[in-house]
């Protein structure tokens, strides 16, 4: 198992992350049954996943689809590399921009990679001429719009556990 502090994790750890990840509204008396344990310590169990950062939150993920934001597109990004700050504000500013959903820095010919979700081809050129242009540092862009796609993460696979 990966990571510094995987080792302190039991199987019985193990099969609580992956029902909660797959099911993060399961009720403990339920999760507790599944992983053959009395209901308190299967709720001590989970507190201390929560505490320790083993589990970094709960969500409702919402269809972008069904909301209307039909389109996605990958940006990779070059920066002028002449001021190392631009990496952190070009990070900070990205994540104020409500059409990047991810924001990653890359090793390779370009620097920074965003995900953005847009409703259609014409937000995206918005996006591309006006907002874009308002990110700090930006020297050039090569952009992917997805056609399709293949596999969306649930999260952490739990054959990797």
């Amino acid at each position: 198992m990966a990571g510094k502090d995987a080792t302190s994790l039991d199987r019985i750890d193990i099969d609580i992350l992956r029902i909660l990840q797959s099911n993060g509204r399961m009720p403990i008396v339920e999760l507790a049954k599944l992983v053959n344990l009395t209901t308190t310590p299967c709720s001590d169990r989970v507190k201390r996943l929560e505490r320790e950062g083993y589990i970094s939150g709960y969500r409702a993920e919402l269809s972008a689809e069904k909301l209307g934001f039909e389109m996605q597109a990958f940006i990779h990004i070059r920066l002028d590399q002449t001021n190392f700050s631009i990496f952190e504000r070009f990070a900070n500013e990205a994540a104020l921009m409500p059409e990047v959903e991810e924001c990653y820095s890359l090793s390779g010919d370009f620097d920074c990679m965003i995900k953005i979700r847009v409703r259609d081809i014409k937000e995206y050129q918005k996006f591309m001429s006006v907002k874009l242009g308002l990110l700090p540092g930006i020297i050039q862009t090569r952009s992917e719009i997805v056609v399709a796609e293949q596999k969306r993460s649930k999260g952490i696979d739990p054959i990797l556990l």
